[in-house]
């Protein structure tokens, strides 16, 4: 899988969740942080702190390989489906 734009570092950490890690979620809201450009994959599940995980970003692909189409998604962006294999729609992150 060749990784373009901003998933162009396959060792990139990101952040997701315990829940989508153990398949128990999808993926369907993903944020790029403004203030440190972080990535955050997460579903619509509430989350404590406890929950996250850190992995790269080629471990966060080879769970959804669909992520890919947000891998131009500038820092400051959000994006959200409401179910897997449904495109994401994207829009600013409004702080």
């Amino acid at each position: 899988m060749k990784l373009i734009n901003y998933f162009s570092d396959p060792n990139e950490a990101v952040l997701t969740t315990s829940f989508v890690l153990n398949k128990t979620d999808q993926i369907t809201r993903v944020y790029h942080h403004q203030e440190d450009g972080m990535w955050e994959f997460i579903s619509e599940r509430a989350v404590e702190e406890s929950d996250y995980k850190v992995i790269s970003m080629e471990e966060i692909l080879n769970i959804d390989e669909g992520l890919l189409s947000l891998s131009d998604m500038e820092p400051g962006f959000f994006a959200y489906r409401k179910e897997p294999n449904v495109a994401f729609e994207i829009k600013i992150i409004e702080e």
